[in-house]
């Protein structure tokens, strides 16, 4: 594809996990840590999670950027008619959830998480919470058409931001125990991502905002609970 910005785009948001998922150098665990990791406490993460936001918004303001959209939109359909004859492939409507699936899901299974199961279900679901408000308020906004003009909520892509929003549970859950649970949950982000526009659902814009919403429900979940968390203590 000629869309190298689009790839690049990913890669960014690939690499905001990076730093914390292979990093295994801190001293101090995550149980002695309240709110550690999080993408605003280190430059690196919390840039690239600003400019992944920034890149998929800009689209709606200024124009080169509304032509970057179109040129990846052509550019994925001419490669989804050349190698799959225009078959859609919607089993991105399910994978979305899977990276919030799993971090319950491992809970279950026994692998250690930095939370015990209640509080790891509360974190979890207020960050279910947090995107679905955030993306369906936006949503409301009718800022975008779609690109098959199916309707005017395409900004930001909601199957994006829930799937980036388990990939960052899964690496503050269960960084430090492998990093590859957070490897994998990234991978299925961008899997997700790439099909909406595959789809024809979402710009590319669309889902890179939906990324950087995603990430940071996530984290703003672990902060405010951390936050409710420490007060139940002091009580």
């Amino acid at each position: 594809m000629k869309a190298k910005g689009f790839i690049l785009c990913f890669l960014c948001v690939w690499s905001v996990a990076m730093p914390r998922a292979w990093s295994q150098s801190d001293s101090l665990s995550f149980a002695s840590q309240p709110s550690s990791g999080l993408l605003w406490q280190k430059p690196l993460p919390i840039t690239l999670t600003g400019l992944t936001l920034a890149t998929g918004t800009t689209p709606l303001f200024v124009e080169p950027m509304r032509r970057q959209n179109v040129l990846v939109r052509e550019e994925v359909q001419l490669w989804r008619r050349n190698a799959f004859d225009h078959r859609a492939m919607h089993f991105d409507n399910v994978l979305q959830f899977a990276p919030c699936s799993a971090v319950v899901l491992l809970n279950l299974a026994g692998v250690p998480s930095r939370d015990e199961r209640l509080s790891l279900l509360r974190r979890t679901a207020s960050a279910i919470v947090l995107t679905t408000v955030v993306t369906q308020s936006v949503k409301h906004l009718n800022l975008e058409m779609r690109p098959d003009r199916s309707s005017s909520s395409s900004f930001p892509s909601g199957h994006t931001a829930f799937a980036f929003s388990g990939a960052e549970l899964l690496r503050l859950e269960y960084g430090e125990t492998s990093a590859w649970i957070p490897v994998a949950g990234y991978a299925v982000a961008l899997l997700t991502g790439f099909m909406r526009v595959y789809n024809d659902r979402h710009w590319a814009g669309d889902v890179l905002a939906g990324a950087g919403i995603g990430l940071l429900s996530a984290d703003l979940s672990f902060w405010l609970n951390d936050l409710w968390e420490k007060r139940q203590w002091k009580k």
